[in-house]
C-alpha cells in the first residue's frame, strides 16, 4: 500500500451495536462533471454511504422513532405498512428485520426486479399494484390495507414531518458543516420533498441559498405540467405531497429520461462511483445551473440519492 492514503468514514475504528448507528454522516463529493462551468464547483451529498444505500434511511429511521415513542408501534413484533416504489420500502424492510416487525411494502409492479429481491431478502412481503393507476391509488390501496390489518402503523411518508424533519436536523447541518456555510445553490430531486424541504429550509435559515427543485419531464406538475410516466425512479410522484414547502423552490428543472440516463453514466465515468438515476437528473440539473452567468464561479450542492445497482435492469436510453 506504499503511496496510498486512507481516509477512514465515520465508522472506522470504533465498534456499533446495530446498523441504526450507520445512519447519516455521509461526505460530499467534488464532482467534476463534463459541461460544468468553468470556475462552479459542484458538491455531491452521496448517500449511497447509508447502510442500506439510500437518503432514505435518514427519514425511515425518523419516522420509525417518533412512532415507537408514541405508541404507534410496538418496540417488536409490530406490522408495518408502506407504499413505495423502492428506496423507503427497503430502508423500512431492514429497520424491521432488526426490530422483528412484519413488514408489508405496496409497489407499483414496474420497480426493479433488483428492489424486489432487495426486499425478499430482508424479509418483506411485496404486493405489486399496476403503475399506470398512479402514486395516489397505490396509496389509497396501501391505507385500506393497514384499516383491514389490526394494530398495523403506515408511515406514511408523503404526510409525515418526520421525513423532512430528519433532513432539517441531519442532512442540512451536514452539508452546513462540511462546506463551513459556503453553499450557494441547491439542487435536489423531488420525491416526496422531505428531503428538499428540510435541507433547503435548514440552509435558508443561515444565508440566501437558490434552491433548484429537480422533476422528470414527463412528469413536471412543479413546472405546472401533468403527471405521467417516466423514467427516473425516486422522483416525480405526479403530485405535491403535505410535507413539500413550495415557497423555498426558486427555481425548477424538468429532465427528460434520456438526459438523466446519459448524465448517470457520465457521473459514473467521472468519478467511479455507480450512483442511481434521479443522481444523474441532479447532476444534469446542476449542470444547467452552472452554466447560468449569475452562478458563476458558485458553490453548488446537491444531493445524490441512492446507488445504481438497484436499477442495472432497467434500459437506460
Amino acid at each position: 500500500m506504499t503511496g496510498t492514503t486512507l481516509h477512514p468514514g465515520t465508522a472506522a475504528g470504533r465498534v456499533v451495536a446495530s446498523m441504526e448507528e450507520l445512519v447519516g454522516e455521509t461526505p460530499l463529493l467534488d464532482v467534476r462533471l463534463p459541461g460544468l462551468a468553468a470556475g462552479a464547483r459542484l458538491l455531491a451529498k452521496l448517500e449511497m454511504f447509508n447502510p442500506l444505500a439510500n437518503v432514505k434511511d435518514r427519514a425511515v429511521l425518523y419516522m420509525f422513532t417518533e412512532a415507537e415513542e408514541s405508541g404507534l408501534l410496538p418496540p417488536t413484533g409490530g406490522t408495518v405498512i408502506e407504499c413505495s416504489s423502492g428506496s423507503t420500502g427497503i430502508s423500512l424492510a431492514a429497520l424491521c428485520a432488526v426490530r422483528g416487525h412484519r413488514c408489508i411494502i405496496v409497489m407499483p409492479d414496474n420497480a426493479t426486479e433488483e428492489r424486489r429481491q432487495i426486499l425478499r431478502e430482508l424479509g418483506a412481503e411485496i404486493i405489486s399494484v399496476p403503475a399506470t393507476d398512479g402514486l395516489p391509488a397505490a396509496w389509497a390501496f396501501a391505507e385500506e390495507l393497514q384499516r383491514a390489518t389490526p394494530g398495523s402503523w403506515l408511515p406514511h411518508q408523503d404526510t409525515n414531518p418526520a421525513n423532512l424533519r430528519a433532513h432539517y436536523e441531519t442532512t442540512g447541518p451536514e452539508i452546513w458543516a462540511a462546506t463551513g456555510g459556503d453553499v450557494d445553490v441547491l439542487v435536489c430531486g423531488v420525491g416526496t420533498g422531505g428531503t428538499l424541504t428540510g435541507v433547503a429550509r435548514y440552509l435558508k435559515e443561515r444565508r440566501e441559498v437558490h434552491v433548484v427543485a429537480v422533476e422528470p419531464a414527463s412528469a413536471a406538475v412543479l413546472s405546472g405540467g401533468e403527471p405521467g410516466p417516466h423514467g427516473i425512479p425516486g422522483i416525480g410522484a405526479g403530485y405535491v405531497s403535505e410535507i413539500m414547502d413550495l415557497d423555498l423552490i426558486d427555481e425548477v428543472v424538468a429532465v427528460p429520461d434520456e438526459a438523466a440516463a446519459t448524465t448517470t453514466r457520465e457521473v459514473t465515468r467521472a468519478t467511479g462511483l455507480l450512483v442511481g438515476v434521479s443522481s444523474g437528473a441532479a447532476a444534469y440539473a446542476s449542470r444547467l445551473t452552472s452554466q447560468q452567468p449569475r452562478w458563476a464561479g458558485a458553490t453548488i450542492v446537491t444531493v445524490f440519492p441512492d446507488t445504481g445497482e438497484r436499477y442495472l435492469s432497467m434500459a437506460l436510453g
